[in-house]
């Protein structure tokens, strides 16, 4: 079910609301007052963001934004829930401009809130499991708009001058999406086996780095032509659907990505991929992710 702003305005009116709902997801789970282990009640501190116990002889108090992203922020917690919202809702992200155009903050700081939020994004967990996908891509600019020095043969062949980003897919599940220095059968191997569970369905192209998995997978290797065609669940559609969405992302709404920082926004698409169907769920993922 797609969240609507007129929802989240109705959701978050204040900074009080949004401090509330931070309380409610660190400590509702919490039966008594770490302090004097008695079943009481907190109450807000006005003018602070700090809750204190209800026992006179105890007062002991809860920050819930500490250890936070919002912990010694000055920017309103109505903003952070509001940036949370632009980079949940919208297809291919928010940049740091459009940020700082709708907040009226620095770019600075809207750079950094943006930034923040992507780390939350990381994904990890589980092994993927069934019908897997891996493929690699290049994300760079133009041959003609690079330096010189990275159009020497030395610098030139596969992903050359361009950074190497690798993808794996679980059809109908989760994408992860990894920022490396090159495409050699080692760096795979470990990406593969660290996040595939053993004996899945492995289909990727016929790149010379995936050869070893079948060793360990049920592999699929597709050759691609020209004339390329899908045979039943043979293909890799889904990782190839993705990098689309990752360059659209990066070409279109961000222009320049720096090597430095496209693991972050890699993070951010494959979070927003593998929620897509999820609507009002991806806001509140990454708000239990920012209490955690």
């Amino acid at each position: 079910m797609k969240y609507t702003i007129n929802q989240f305005r109705k959701d978050y009116p204040n900074d009080d609301v949004c401090l509330d709902m931070i309380f409610k997801m660190r400590y509702a789970k919490q039966p008594c007052c770490p302090q004097c282990s008695q079943a009481t009640t907190f109450k807000r501190i006005t003018g602070r963001r700090a809750y204190q116990c209800s026992d006179k002889d105890c007062q002991y108090q809860l920050y819930p934004t500490a250890g936070t992203v919002f912990e010694k922020t000055k920017t309103s917690l109505v903003d952070w829930f509001y940036v949370i919202y632009l980079m949940t809702s919208t297809r291919n992200g928010v940049s740091g401009k459009e940020i700082q155009r709708q907040l009226g903050v620095t770019y600075k700081c809207a750079w950094r809130m943006g930034h923040q939020i992507r780390k939350i994004m990381a994904s990890g967990g589980d092994l993927l499991t069934g019908v897997v996908e891996v493929d690699e891509t290049y994300i760079g600019g133009l041959d003609k708009n690079k330096h010189a020095k990275d159009l020497k043969p030395e610098n030139m062949g596969r992903g050359k001058a361009k950074q190497p980003v690798i993808s794996i897919v679980q059809r109908g599940g989760e994408v992860r999406t990894f920022v490396v220095d090159n495409v050699g059968s080692g760096n795979i191997y470990s990406l593969i086996t660290g996040n595939v569970e053993k004996r899945s369905k492995l289909i990727t192209d016929g790149f010379n780095s995936y050869k070893w998995v079948g060793k360990q997978y049920d592999h699929v290797p597709v050759k691609h032509n020209n004339n390329r065609v899908t045979h039943g669940e043979k293909h890799t559609n889904t990782v190839e659907g993705f990098f689309s969405h990752l360059k659209r992302t990066i070409s279109g709404t961000h222009i320049h990505v720096s090597p430095k920082h496209l693991q972050k926004y890699a993070d951010e698409c494959s979070f927003r991929y593998s929620h897509r169907d999820k609507g009002q769920l991806m806001f509140h993922t990454i708000l239990n992710r920012v209490v955690v």
